[in-house]
Parts: C-alpha cells; sequence; structure tokens
C-alpha cells in the first residue's frame, strides 16, 4: 500500500510539471479570467501534491520501521523488501480545463482625472438655413439720419393783420457818454509830397469804451454828437524839406502846423475844438517826412468830448 501511495504521489507530480511547463502555449490562448483560473488550479495542485507526499511519507515511515519481533535484534526490522515495488506506471492524460468561474465584485469608483488642456477649434461649419420670420418686435430706435438738402422756397403767405403801434421808448441818455483817445507812432514816415496823405499811427496809448479810431487811416470817427477837442503834436525828420501837418474835419482843413527849418528837428503841433455830429470824421494829413521812435514817441494825436450834444441844446 505504501508503494502505490507513492506511484499516486509521483503520479501528480509529473502531471503537475506536465502543466506547468507545455501548458503555457494554451494559457495565452485563453481569456485573462481564463488564465486566473488556471493559475489558481495550478496552485491548488500543487498544494494537494504536497499534502499527499506528506501523508504518503509519513506512511512509508511507519511500514519500514514497523513493530520488531520478540525474538529479534530489531536490525533486520528497519530493512524494507525493495522487491516489492514496481516499476513507475504511464502518466496519465491531463484534465480538461474547468468551468469559467464566477466574475467578481464590481471596484469602487476611481478618482476623477486631471482635467485635459483646451483643444484646437474646430473648423467653422457651413452656413445653416435662414430661420423663420420672428413677430414685429419694437427695437431701439436708430441713429438720426444726415440733415438733407434745403427744400423749394414756398409760396408768399398772406400779409398780416397789422399789428397796434407800440409805446415810445425810453430816450437814450448820451450825456453819460465818454470818449476820449490817444495815439503816438513808434517809427519815422516815409516822405510824402501830397497834401492829402493821411498820417497813420500804429499804438493806441489812450481809447475809451465806445471811442472809434482807425490806426490804419489815423481817423476818428464820431458817435456820439457833441464838442470835442483835439490836438496834434509832430517831430519834423531833421535834413529833410518842409513839412506841413493839417488837422481835418470831413475834408475841410481845420488847423494847420507848418516848419521850414531842416537842421534839426522841430515839432510841429496844433489843436482844435469843433462841434461834431454823429458820423463826422477828424484826421491828420501832411506834406513832408515825421520823425518819432520806439521809445520816445514824438508824432501823438489826441481828443475827447467835452459836452454831448443835449447838454448844449439845454
Amino acid at each position: 500500500m505504501a508503494c502505490g501511495s507513492i506511484s499516486g504521489a509521483l503520479t501528480i507530480i509529473v502531471l503537475t510539471g506536465r502543466i506547468g511547463l507545455s501548458g503555457v502555449e494554451e494559457i495565452y490562448r485563453y481569456r485573462w479570467n481564463d488564465m486566473l483560473k488556471l493559475q489558481m488550479e495550478l496552485c491548488f495542485s500543487i498544494t494537494l501534491s504536497i499534502a499527499v507526499l506528506l501523508g504518503n511519507s509519513v506512511h512509508l515511515e511507519a511500514a519500514i520501521i514497523g513493530s520488531a519481533p520478540a525474538d529479534s535484534d530489531g536490525s533486520l526490522s528497519r530493512a524494507c523488501p525493495m522487491c516489492c515495488q514496481g516499476p513507475a506506471g504511464t502518466p496519465g492524460i491531463p484534465g480538461l480545463p474547468g468551468n469559467q468561474g464566477q466574475y467578481g465584485p464590481a471596484g469602487a469608483k476611481g478618482d476623477a482625472g486631471v482635467k485635459g488642456q483646451k483643444g484646437e477649434s474646430g473648423p467653422v461649419g457651413d452656413v445653416g438655413n435662414p430661420g423663420k420670420k420672428g413677430d414685429n418686435g419694437m427695437g431701439l430706435p436708430g441713429k438720426v439720419g444726415p440733415r438733407g438738402p434745403p427744400g423749394s422756397v414756398g409760396a408768399v403767405g398772406e400779409v398780416g393783420v397789422k399789428g397796434q403801434k407800440g409805446q415810445p421808448g425810453d430816450t437814450a441818455d448820451i450825456s453819460l457818454h465818454q470818449v476820449a483817445f490817444t495815439v503816438t507812432r513808434t517809427s519815422h514816415s516815409d516822405p510824402f509830397t501830397s497834401h492829402n496823405t493821411r498820417l497813420p499811427f500804429d499804438q493806441i496809448e489812450t481809447l475809451v469804451s465806445g471811442t472809434s479810431f482807425d490806426l490804419a487811416t489815423g481817423t476818428f470817427t464820431c458817435n456820439v454828437p457833441g464838442t470835442y477837442v483835439f490836438t496834434f503834436s509832430v517831430c519834423k525828420y531833421n535834413h529833410s524839406g518842409n513839412l506841413w501837418v493839417h488837422l481835418r474835419k470831413n475834408e475841410y482843413f481845420v488847423v494847420t502846423g507848418f516848419s521850414s527849418v531842416s537842421s534839426v528837428n522841430v515839432q510841429v503841433s496844433g489843436s482844435a475844438v469843433l462841434i461834431l455830429h454823429q458820423g463826422d470824421s477828424v484826421y491828420l494829413t501832411m506834406s513832408g517826412r515825421t520823425n518819432s521812435y520806439t521809445r520816445e514817441h514824438t508824432a501823438s494825436f489826441s481828443g475827447f468830448l467835452l459836452y454831448t450834444q443835449l447838454n448844449q441844446q439845454g
């Protein structure tokens, strides 16, 4: 019996070895679950073989030792008759693979993965079909358009009813008006030969608000009727001919200053009191050449309102 157990154990070991060596090609033909099944079966067969070997080893030792006879010295009691063990049998054919086991329970849900980078924009799709016409809504008012061209002149309307005569307005008190000026030249004049050439000025020293004076022509224009005082002073250019300076009201020669001295500078002056009406003009004309400087103004013309016309009439 011990020999039979040893033979069976050896047969299992051979079978197990054959499965481990030649079954590699078969394992790759199955799915992953089949491979797990084969591995479990292999482990079970190895464990079973080890258990059987351990059991047979115990029985074999007991069979060899046995119990010694009473009249024996025990020297032959441990001898095993080897002739009782026959030759090893032919290994059997490996068994067929077992059925597929049940699937295990589903695993726990894994953690969320890291968010991937934004992909590139895809190509522009085709233009879709136009949608249906919507309801008439109330949109915001548009911008004001450009101004159109002026229209044609319309027909003359009918004459309206004549209005009532208004009350007379207040008479302006021109007695409160003030008029005064002083103008000067800052350079020499060109030589003039005509007595009708006006003497211009280029700098205002005094010009009261409401006073009308034109520097380019050297002309004062009366806006407030009344009595005025005018004065002038002009320096003759040395080493030149005669100098004539005329104070004129409109076209009338009022006062004339004259110098014929040519070796030195001579100051020619004059003054007048004039009654002026609105629109009258007063100015200077000359014949000869005047002298004046930027700092020393040796050519000047002044005037101011003495009395208004209403005060004269009163």
